[in-house]
């Protein structure tokens, strides 16, 4: 029985040695992955120290192209206020020339057309009597 307690010694030794040799192994790949992955940090940290300085002048220039973009927008809401009055004056200034105008035909209307029918019907008389006097001189000469 001693004999069988010795071998089962012998096994458990040699088991705990494997299982200490794996455990020993994985300790050893864990400690590389660890060293790559802090590797990867201290890279990453270097890059973001270099990017933070150019983040910020980008945050800088979005908040000056922002702030650029509100005064322009209030110069144009205020342009827009200039121009609703222009047209304003513009629709007033064309409404009094309307009104002129209408006025101005309603008066000068009337009296231009009773002499452009008057110059016709004294022209109209003129050739009907050129016309008369014309046949008659053709008459009197056969």
């Amino acid at each position: 029985m001693e004999e069988t307690l010795q071998i089962s010694q012998i096994i458990v030794n040699i088991i705990i040695v494997v299982l200490f040799t794996v455990i020993i192994f994985f300790l050893v790949k864990i400690s590389k992955l660890f060293l790559v992955i802090s590797e990867k940090i201290n890279s990453i940290a270097d890059d973001s120290k270099e990017l933070k300085p150019k983040i910020i002048a980008t945050f800088e220039k979005i908040e000056s192209l922002a702030d650029s973009v509100t005064e322009i927008s209030g110069k144009v809401n205020d342009n827009m206020d200039v121009l609703g009055s222009v047209v304003d004056n513009v629709k007033d200034s064309t409404e009094r020339v309307l009104n002129l105008q209408k006025k101005v035909m309603d008066e000068i209307e009337p009296p231009v057309l009773d002499t452009v029918s008057t110059i016709s019907a004294v022209s109209v008389g003129v050739k009907t009597f050129f016309n008369a006097l014309k046949s008659r001189n053709n008459n009197s000469d056969h």
